[in-house]
Parts: C-alpha cells; sequence; structure tokens
C-alpha cells in the first residue's frame, strides 16, 4: 500500500524548494551574430527569445532533488538572463536600431514590415517594433510595454543615457531587469502548489482508503486540478478523464491534424447526446485555447469550462438546458509545441516551433490564418513575435483548425482565448471600418464585459480587436470572415477574442502572461458565468446574412 505523506512532510519539501530557489549555475558567455553568419562571443543578440552559448542553454537549479515524491520541478535555461520588460515612448525613440542576423539589413527589415498606405507614416516606429516582444500598446500615447533582449536593452539604455533621458519619466522605465528570475519564481510557484496538491490528495485518500479502496485509480483528480497550471500531457489525460467519465456528453478526437513538430493536436466534442449515443444536429460553439504558447491562463480557462459544464449537467437547469440544445467543439491547446517549449525552456515563448530561415524560429498563429494575411498587424521578418509565415495557412496547426472548423457547418459562436489585458475583442482587426454586425456583435462583448464584472469586480474592455492594434490573418477575423462563412452554410458566427487577467494597468501583472494560479479558479468563475450567457443567447439570436 502506497505510503502516507503527512502534510507537515510536504510543507517542509515545499519550504526547502524555496529556500534552494538562489542555488544557479553560471551562465556561459554571451553570443552575436558575425558577418559570417556565425557566433562570436561578445554582446548577446538574441531573435525570438532563443539564447546560446558555446555549450549550449544554462539551467538553473531550483531544488537538489527535482523530482521529489514524483513531482518534477520546471528547470528552465537562462534563455531569459538579463532580458528586460520596459515601457516607453515608441514614437519619440523610434530611431535606435537592433542588430539584424547577417544577410539581412535594416531596409530588407522595413520591406518587410506589412503595412498599409496609410501605415507608411509609422514606418520607422513599426520596422523598430518588429525586433521587440510587443506586449501592450497605446495608440493614444504611443506607449508600449515590450520585452528586450539583454543586448537590445543595453543598446536602448545607452542610447537614452545618450540622448539625456533619465529612466523614471514619461519616457521610458523599466518594469522588470531580469525576466529569467520572473520565469523562475513561476517555476517555483508551480512547484510549491504541486507540493500542496499532493498533501492535500494524500490526506483524502487517507482519509477515505475504506471508501476508495475497490475504486479505479483516475488519471487526474479534478478537485485539485485548478489549483495549478499542467503540461500537454497532463491536460490530455485530464480530457481523457473526463471523456471516461462522462460518455454520454463527451466524444474524445484523438487528433484533427498535427503540428509542424508531428503531435497530435486533439480536441473534444460536448453536448448530451441520445440515448442510443447518437447526437442530433445542433447549434455549435467553437473555443479554443493555447494559439500562443505562453498564454497559460488561455489553457487553464477552457480547461475550467469544460468541466464546469460536464459537471453541471443534470444538477443546474441552465446548463443541462444548454448542453441538451448546443453542441460545443473544443480544441483545449492548438499550439501543443511551443507549449511544451514553455515548459521546458522559455516560459515566455510564443510563437510555434517551425524552423525559419538564418536560424530564426517560428510563426505567429495568429497571423496565419487564411484571413487579409500579410495587409497590416503582422511582420515579414522571421525573427518578429508576429511573423506571419511564408504564406496563409502555412502552418499545420492553423490548416488543421481551418479544416476541423469548415467540417462543423452549424457554429453560431466562436471564442479564441488569450491573456492578457481583460479584454473582449470582437471583429474586425484588419481595417478601422466597423463590421457589418457591428450592433449585434458590441452587444454581446459589451454584456459578456459586464458579467464578467459582477463576478469578481474584474473591469473588462469591449471593443473591436483593431481598437487593441491591428492584426491580419488572426483567428477572430477568420471566423467571421467570408472563407468560414461559405464554410460555414453561408452563416456568420459570432466571434470573439477574449484577453483574460491581469490588466494591463494591474500592478501585480508586471509579468503579464504568468498568472498566479490562485487565481486559475476566480478566472473560471467569471468566465463560466460570461459563457453561459453568450451561449444561451447567441444560440437563441443567431447572426443574420
Amino acid at each position: 500500500m502506497k505510503k502516507f505523506l503527512s502534510l507537515t512532510l510536504v510543507l517542509s519539501f515545499a519550504l526547502l524548494a524555496t529556500q534552494s530557489a538562489a542555488q544557479m549555475v553560471s551562465v556561459t558567455d554571451d553570443v552575436t551574430f558575425t558577418s559570417e553568419g556565425g557566433a562570436s562571443e561578445g554582446v548577446q543578440v538574441v531573435f525570438g527569445g532563443r539564447r546560446q552559448g558555446r555549450s549550449g542553454p544554462q539551467r538553473t537549479t531550483h531544488c537538489n532533488d527535482d523530482d521529489i515524491f514524483g513531482i518534477k520541478q520546471v528547470n528552465y535555461p537562462h534563455e531569459l538572463k538579463n532580458h528586460a520588460l520596459v515601457r516607453f515612448n515608441a514614437r519619440k525613440h523610434h530611431d535606435i536600431t537592433f542588430p539584424v542576423p547577417a544577410g539581412f539589413s535594416q531596409e530588407t527589415v522595413s520591406t518587410l514590415s506589412s503595412s498599409t498606405t496609410q501605415e507608411q507614416d509609422d514606418e520607422p516606429m513599426e520596422t523598430m517594433l518588429q525586433h521587440l516582444d510587443v506586449w501592450s500598446r497605446s495608440r493614444a500615447s504611443d506607449e508600449v510595454l515590450a520585452h528586450f533582449t539583454a543586448s537590445q536593452f543595453e543598446r536602448f539604455e545607452r542610447a537614452m543615457y545618450l540622448k539625456g533621458i533619465p529612466e523614471g519619466g514619461d519616457d521610458w522605465q523599466v518594469i522588470e531587469r531580469d525576466l529569467q528570475r520572473v520565469a523562475d519564481e513561476d517555476a517555483e510557484s508551480i512547484y510549491r502548489a504541486s507540493l500542496l496538491v499532493l498533501a492535500e490528495q494524500e490526506i483524502s485518500a487517507w482519509k477515505n482508503k475504506d471508501k476508495n479502496k475497490d475504486k479505479k485509480k483516475k488519471r487526474v483528480d479534478f478537485d485539485t486540478w485548478f489549483k495549478n497550471y499542467h503540461p500537454h500531457d497532463e491536460i490530455k489525460d485530464f480530457y481523457l478523464q473526463i471523456a471516461d467519465d462522462y460518455p454520454d456528453l463527451v466524444t474524445y478526437i484523438p487528433s484533427i491534424g498535427q503540428t509542424v513538430e508531428g503531435r497530435d493536436i486533439f480536441a473534444i466534442r460536448l453536448t448530451a447526446k441520445e440515448h442510443d449515443g447518437s447526437v442530433k444536429e445542433k447549434p455549435q460553439i467553437w473555443w479554443q485555447g493555447l494559439q500562443h504558447a505562453r498564454e497559460w491562463a488561455g489553457g487553464s480557462t477552457v480547461q475550467f469550462l469544460t468541466h464546469h459544464l460536464t459537471s453541471h449537467y443534470g444538477k443546474n437547469d441552465n446548463i443541462t438546458a444548454i448542453l441538451r440544445d448546443t453542441e460545443f467543439v473544443i480544441v483545449p491547446i492548438m499550439n501543443i509545441d511551443g507549449y511544451d517549449y514553455t515548459w521546458n525552456n522559455n516560459r515566455l515563448w510564443r510563437k510555434n516551433r517551425r524552423q525559419n530561415s538564418f536560424g530564426a524560429y517560428g510563426v505567429d498563429l495568429n497571423r496565419n490564418w487564411d484571413d487579409h494575411f500579410g495587409q497590416g498587424g503582422s511582420s515579414g521578418f522571421p525573427w518578429s513575435e508576429t511573423y506571419h509565415g511564408p504564406s496563409a495557412a502555412s502552418e499545420p496547426e492553423v490548416q488543421a483548425l481551418q479544416n476541423f472548423f469548415s467540417e462543423q457547418k452549424r457554429i453560431v459562436g466562436a471564442i479564441d482565448f488569450h491573456c492578457y489585458s481583460q479584454l473582449v475583442l470582437r471583429p474586425q482587426g484588419w481595417t478601422t471600418q466597423l463590421s457589418p454586425h457591428e450592433k449585434e456583435l458590441k452587444f454581446v462583448g459589451d454584456r459578456i464585459a459586464s458579467i464578467i464584472k459582477d463576478v469578481h469586480g474584474k473591469k473588462y474592455i469591449s471593443e473591436p480587436s483593431v481598437a487593441l492594434y491591428k492584426t491580419t490573418g488572426a483567428a477572430s477575423d477568420w471566423f467571421y470572415g467570408d472563407k468560414a462563412t461559405a464554410a460555414n452554410n453561408g452563416h456568420h458566427v459570432y466571434s470573439y477574442t477574449i484577453e483574460l487577467r491581469p490588466s494591463s494597468t494591474n500592478p501585480g501583472g508586471r509579468s503579464g502572461f504568468i498568472l498566479p494560479p490562485e487565481e486559475i479558479i476566480p478566472l473560471g468563475e467569471e468566465i463560466a458565468q460570461a459563457m453561459e450567457f453568450f451561449v444561451d443567447y447567441v444560440v437563441k439570436n443567431p447572426l443574420k446574412n
């Protein structure tokens, strides 16, 4: 029989893990590109977050024994060492240039910028921003919050010094000087949460050992699942367990296509089945998460929604009615390769893991959908965080989801969950012109924001996507656009991108994409209430062509 672990013992190890966080290995020399295209020692030049020295990425070891009680701790390489998060006025300081790899020039980068005639006045600023990982920006003030690599920040800091502009004013402010430290603190938080969950599970097992003696052991424990984040293989187990526990509701689909690295993209269908196991034709809702790898809260929210619906069926009249009248089509992890990379290499990786030319990695999947591809709000520079790829729907992940969506035929609403900034974004992102269904889309978006606020007081802003910044090749525009509409029997869908917690102005959200595990449940609760309204309304009031 498995040995019982006392809460005191597990908490002791949690404390030990915390205290040992300072045990870090040294980092190898930084690298830069040479004129021959190779690497040499010196100032670091990193595109897309990749950082290597002569012996490859160096790992931080947080605990001497990183596999205590079967819990593996995340030990990141130092890809983010001395990377900085900086808020600055991009229009005033767009004259700062950054090194580019051999074979490129600043002029080449400018021509690769996807800009329209209206944007050409902003081209120097947009060219500069292609080098950076932009986390948020304000059209009104030209204020940008961006992630700088170590060498980029060194160059930026030197330029501001030569301009005679000290840090701390309106021109620029360092929010975080070492994003590696933030990532390592997040790894510690995940590890401590895992230890506490283990303690809770062991105590529960001990108390109920006689009751559970003959029960089959489950893949996951739903009672503690939402107290932490989980890697891809555990999330897959979560959905397999959901399918096992609720066979009258859930159909697990092992693969709708594969990622660029050959991993299967799984999906589920969720609805009340008939007595013979068949499913009658019903209006459909599409949900997807983790298109951007680092946005873990988007994935946990899709998991929460799935569990919320299944666990309340037959117990809650509204949810029971929803599942009898609606079919959900859910893709929990679109970008599996990138998501795995955030667990093993770089917590802040965004794109997929496509190997581009010149050693660059990754395509921004949310600029690769086949809708107004490459017409602004994206980049042709392979190192850019918004690199749109070589052609529309070039990426197998996008191809898989576009094809699967097109097979459904009865979709009335679609939501792509992201983080962060607390926004409910509606079409369109590619133009400042209002969509033909602006009145209906605004009403639903505003109601979603209002309901979210009523749950835990979090204020979300409802607005067209383009009000945030221009995007083309985005999923939510494709869902609403002509090609998806044609595949959907000519019916437009209520399409949204929801940017989850934290808000861009929240002092506790300095790291933005890293939401503490203790916020998973309250975030899920506020979104679940909003989604009950969303589903009920759009099913009863589909968009009219």
